[in-house]
């Protein structure tokens, strides 16, 4: 384990620094970031489909991470290397079915879809080809059943109920946390912590945003336990209190540490603010784990949540420039390293 640790050390000093980020960040447009780039340990990119960078360099960064994942765990131990494959292929596989839901519920073609998916291999499903190619949110939801996602087929009357996709969304993150609190099981007692604390903190601040958006609707009988099946940090009870708070400053601040500071910009509706707060709260998580045990697993996940939170930074910045963005503009949405 000694070994791996100090690999691990290594590739920690070899990710992207605040200079470097900053340079990115200031490209004039997406063929400067590129240029950019080369210096970089990413070096040349070459784009897939030139017609939609941010999109093609999203892929990139994600392939990028996934081979990063590949080399950790081919120097971890058998039992951590499974666990921490079996994280990130779910973790990555929820994305791209709720990307898939996404697409049908707007209507978007199949390629339009297609692209959007994250390069992996299905996980727990067959085929993410036959959902992309189904007829309908319904058909992709019915082929879900079976698997261990077929909890989503029961929150179908919620999707009818509110015309919306959070219901079933909400869903695969329950199944989601659920799994990996399952898994994290086979860690030794002292391994557990950092990643609960994780899962714990998403789980909590999406609750948090489902909650915002039903204030103002009048539901007939509203179950909020049904409707938060999962809760850590913040509570059924808090939930419904947002839910109904005519004034949801003093309720949010009375969430404590760390959910106040993430949830502040939910006063200007600012989401992805919101979820760079997240990703810096779990920059800080990780860090101090790492500070408490320099030689133990908290290093190698540390490293991984590093590598993810660098990965969202350069699909940001990539999007960013995109879409013609300040370097101002983008910043405000990337946690830059601290050295």
């Amino acid at each position: 384990m000694n070994y791996v640790v100090l690999r691990t050390h290594a590739r920690i000093a070899d990710l992207l620094t605040q200079e470097q980020m900053q340079t990115l960040a200031d490209a004039r447009d997406v063929d400067d970031f590129l240029s950019k780039l080369m210096d970089t340990p990413y070096g040349a990119v070459t784009l897939d489909d030139e017609s939609r960078p941010d999109i093609a360099l999203e892929r990139v960064f994600y392939r990028k991470f996934i081979e990063r994942i590949e080399k950790i765990v081919e120097l971890t131990p058998r039992k951590i290397g499974e666990f921490l494959m079996g994280y990130y292929q779910m973790r990555f596989e929820v994305v791209d079915l709720k990307r898939i839901l996404r697409g049908k519920y707007s209507d978007a073609s199949e390629e339009e879809i297609r692209v959007s998916l994250i390069p992996i291999s299905p996980y727990m499903v067959a085929s993410y080809e036959d959902m992309v190619e189904a007829g309908s949110l319904e058909d992709v939801v019915d082929m879900l059943r079976g698997t261990p996602y077929a909890g989503v087929a029961e929150r179908m009357p919620l999707y009818e109920e509110y015309d919306a996709l959070w219901p079933l969304e909400l869903t695969l993150n329950y199944i989601n946390a659920s799994a990996i609190l399952e898994a994290v099981k086979q860690l030794p007692t002292g391994d557990r912590r950092i990643v609960r604390k994780l899962v714990e903190l998403e789980t909590d601040v999406e609750n948090v945003l489902i909650a915002v958006k039903q204030r103002g609707h009048k539901h007939e009988a509203l179950d909020v336990e049904e409707l938060f099946p999962a809760t850590y940090g913040v509570t059924v009870s808090q939930l419904k209190d947002i839910i109904e708070a005519e004034n949801l400053r003093p309720v949010i601040q009375g969430l404590g540490s760390p959910y106040a500071e993430i949830l502040g910009p939910i006063y200007t509706g600012d989401v992805a603010l919101i979820r760079t707060y997240l990703r810096l709260a779990k920059y800080d998580h990780v860090t101090a784990s790492r500070s408490a045990d320099e030689y133990g697993f908290n290093v190698i996940m540390a490293y991984l949540v590093y590598s993810e939170i660098e990965k969202d930074n350069l699909v940001g910045l990539a999007w960013g420039k995109a879409q013609g963005l300040s370097p101002k503009e983008l910043l405000k949405y990337v946690v830059i390293p601290r050295g």
